[in-house]
């Protein structure tokens, strides 16, 4: 599994797109427009990008690899916002 987890504006966004195309994925986002307008700024084409919501609701190409934008901020969406208030994470070596 990939993990990626740098400091704010480090590249982390262009890092996992370029992981889903690469590996003709799905990169799952907050605001898909906003990342599609991003991606092609990046050159980047060529791989699905959904919503949260989208994931959720399964309307997607369920045989490709996910690749989820800001895990906090998808769980959160998922569990809702002033619901999920703890989560632990264990750290593979």
């Amino acid at each position: 599994m990939y993990r990626i987890i740098e400091k704010r504006s480090s590249g982390k966004t262009r890092q996992l797109m370029t992981l889903a195309k690469e590996n003709n994925g799905i990169f799952i986002c907050s605001n898909p427009d906003a990342m599609r307008y991003k991606a092609h700024a990046y050159g980047l084409v060529g791989f699905d990008i959904i919503s949260y919501n989208d994931y959720v609701n399964h309307d997607y190409d369920d045989g490709k690899p996910l690749f989820i934008d800001e895990l906090e901020s998808f769980a959160k969406s998922v569990a809702g916002i002033n619901k999920l208030v703890g989560y632990s994470l264990t750290s593979e070596d």
